[in-house]
């Protein structure tokens, strides 16, 4: 699937008085965490800047957090009900192609631990579409975050 794009204006007339065509310029690809990649969990060194991953801000989706039993790291599965929202870390990706594929495969997508989905993110009071690991298996010997905040501790 091909990301949405914006329009970027032209920067005025060609030599022959013609204006330049509009170009498309890619949309942002965002990823949102909540769990053990956050900017403080043991797991962020999956996100370094050198792998084309910069932070953007605080953020939150609307969706349950679960503490699993027996494993270090969350599970969020998305909802409806109002005022109910995982807080975390929004990234900006710079190859999203090549950060997507190594996150699958650090969050278990193919064994069906987690799933990816382009969800909405709040952010700075702004909606974003942002990519989220959802956990993908059943919830039995989970218990609800009722913050809605991971902490390791």
């Amino acid at each position: 699937m091909r990301p949405k794009s914006r329009v970027i204006r032209s920067d005025g007339p060609r030599a022959n008085g013609k204006m330049h065509p509009l170009r498309r310029a890619p949309t942002p690809q965002y990823l949102f965490v909540y769990g053990t990649l956050k900017r403080a969990g043991k797991s962020h060194k999956q996100l370094r800047k050198e792998n084309g991953v910069r932070f953007r801000s605080s953020a939150r989706i609307r969706a349950d957090l679960y503490k699993l039993d027996g494993e270090e790291y969350p599970g969020a599965v998305l909802t409806s009900a109002p005022n109910r929202f995982v807080k975390g870390d929004l990234f900006i990706l710079q190859d999203p192609q090549k950060t997507l594929r190594d996150l699958d495969e650090f969050e278990g997508v193919d064994e069906g631990l987690f799933r990816r989905e382009l969800v909405n993110a709040w952010a700075r009071g702004r909606r974003v579409k942002a990519w989220a690991y959802l956990y993908a298996r059943p919830l039995t010997d989970a218990s609800l975050i009722p913050t809605g905040i991971y902490s390791s501790n």
